[in-house]
């Protein structure tokens, strides 16, 4: 089947490659990378400050655990330091307070 090809009624037409597509192609690539320069003028600085926000934010947290993590620790050194717990403790591993030294009489003025 052949199909017959469409040629333009006016048969002085010559065809031409068009020279027009290299500046446009220019154009269109230099409008890309303008536009490309003032997305990332505008955007870099947003996703900066957004990226520092949410680092504020985990470290606001981590420094919430840690003071929450100290509050602990420190109740209990308060507990072990219980002079109780600690008579308790030595008790348990078979210490014995020390003798009390018996200090010889004084003598009046000779």
């Amino acid at each position: 089947m052949d199909l017959p090809l469409v040629r333009p009624s006016n048969r002085f037409l010559v065809m031409e490659r068009d020279r027009r597509w290299l500046s446009a192609l220019g154009f269109l690539l230099l409008l890309a990378v303008v536009l490309a320069a003032a997305l990332f003028l505008v955007g870099w600085p947003r996703l900066k400050s957004t990226s520092l926000h949410y680092d504020l934010v985990g470290l606001r947290a981590r420094v919430e655990a840690l003071q929450r993590r100290e509050r602990e620790l420190e109740i209990e050194l308060e507990v072990e330091r219980d002079p109780s717990r600690l008579a308790e403790r030595a008790a348990a591993l078979g210490l014995v307070p020390p003798p009390v030294p018996v200090l010889p009489a004084e003598r009046g003025p000779s």
